[in-house]
């Protein structure tokens, strides 16, 4: 009777260097707006990574439909595209709940950095652009902005109160129009009105800075609801363009004013 064949495992140094591919893939889809589960495999004989897609709603369709990856007719289209960019995997459709998903699973490592370039290559303008401004406030301290693409324009909010004091004081080189405003406690429900005047102050000056109209919508937090968020302001939806012309006016006017040079406000 024959032996059954016996996986060996892999070394700590090869199990590493898979999972830092892994998060080269999960970084990739992640910035082009599709979920993406992963799962990293210990031994010799199974597939270094295995991606799963779901293929519900509109997870997947950013890197599967429109100018990403073919959306598959069953697994067809999706191999015959990664065969075409060299990268080594058995891609099927399987039920993942009341949906089915895609799962891809890589041979080797290095499989899985090619499919990550692959995603970063076909990721659209919005998506890119939205990255690009996430990298910029992220440089101002601003880590709660909800940037996300919809139907191919960039969504820029909620902003909480004190991170668009900063961005308005940045983009007008700290002009202090806002110092009189009551909104050092963002948790302070009694100053919804000062939420809103702020909204008035930056629409003006985003909307400059992304040389088109872009809506700055205050979302003040009532009495009921301030204790689960604080007060926040919307950007509003905006094109690719104006999303990049808006994080080089952060990016320039911050970088002067670190190096002690106002930026024009005329």
């Amino acid at each position: 009777m024959p032996q059954a064949e016996v996986d060996t495992p892999l070394d700590n140094a090869a199990v590493e260097a898979r999972r830092a591919a892994a998060r080269a893939v999960q970084t990739a889809f992640r910035n082009s707006g599709v979920h993406a589960m992963l799962e990293v495999a210990t031994t010799r004989a199974a597939p270094a990574v295995s991606v799963t897609i779901p293929l519900g709603g509109t997870s997947g369709s950013p890197f599967l439909g429109g100018t990403g990856l073919p959306l598959p007719d069953g697994a067809g289209p999706l191999q015959q595209l990664l065969e075409h960019h060299d990268i080594h995997a058995q891609v099927t459709v399987i039920e993942l709940g009341p949906d089915p998903a895609l799962l891809v699973a890589l041979t080797t490592g290095d499989d899985a950095l090619r499919l990550a370039a692959l995603v970063i290559e076909r990721r659209s303008d919005a998506h890119d652009a939205a990255l690009r401004l996430s990298g910029v406030f992220a440089d101002l301290g601003i880590t709660e902005d909800h940037i996300y693409v919809a139907d191919g324009a960039v969504q820029v909010g909620d902003i909480n109160v004190q991170d668009a004091i900063t961005l308005y004081d940045v983009l007008t080189g700290q002009r202090n129009d806002a110092a009189e405003l009551d909104l050092g406690d963002r948790w302070d429900p009694r100053t919804w009105r000062d939420v809103e005047k702020l909204a008035e102050l930056m629409g003006p000056v985003v909307s400059k800075a992304a040389g088109e109209p872009l809506d700055c919508i205050p979302h003040p937090a009532c009495r009921t609801c301030i204790s689960s968020r604080p007060h926040r302001i919307t950007l509003g939806s905006a094109s690719p363009q104006q999303v990049l012309l808006l994080a080089d006016a952060i990016s320039s006017a911050n970088s002067s004013s670190t190096s002690g040079v106002s930026p024009p406000t005329g």
